[in-house]
């Protein structure tokens, strides 16, 4: 059978230093997100087209896709928001990443992000907060990198 990397995750992220440097401490998320929030949406970026006479593409080029990452979290009583905001804007850029709940598959590993909270409220989930992660170009390589947990010792 094959190992998929569904289920509940672990959530880690990092404020970045300066020039988007990889951030020394990572914060592992304290508490599970709401189900089925935590999601990678991808934009598949702009297609361009050359047309030639009759209507047909001689060529077609496509820019890079962009990437948002996010999840939500329930403000249960004793909780606090896990990045702090001022109205749903948060300082600095951030780092995050994903082990899936079978840490032996490929997570995800996003070097630079925006990060944004909206806060919602309904009778049937109560108070959530919501955080998005738009994804920033990195120093080096791909928006989105595989990433893995390192092993753990406990065995």
């Amino acid at each position: 059978m094959a190992q998929l990397s569904w289920g509940k995750p672990t959530i880690e992220f990092g404020k970045c230093g300066a020039n988007g440097a990889a951030p020394t401490t990572w914060t592992k998320l304290a508490f599970d997100p709401v189900e089925n929030s935590t999601k990678l949406t991808p934009t598949k970026g702009e297609k361009k087209e050359a047309k030639v006479e009759g209507g047909e593409n001689e060529a077609v080029k496509y820019a890079k896709n962009t990437y948002v990452f996010e999840f939500e979290v329930r403000a249960a009583k004793g909780r606090v928001k896990p990045i702090e905001d001022a109205d749903g804007v948060v300082e600095g850029e951030y780092a995050v990443r994903l082990t899936p709940e079978d840490a032996t598959v490929e997570g995800i590993l996003i070097d630079k992000a925006t990060v944004s909270v909206e806060e919602t409220f309904d009778t049937a989930e109560g108070k959530k907060w919501k955080y998005t992660f738009d994804v920033l170009k990195p120093a080096e390589g791909n928006q989105v990198k595989p990433y893995m947990a390192p092993a753990s010792s406990e065995d």
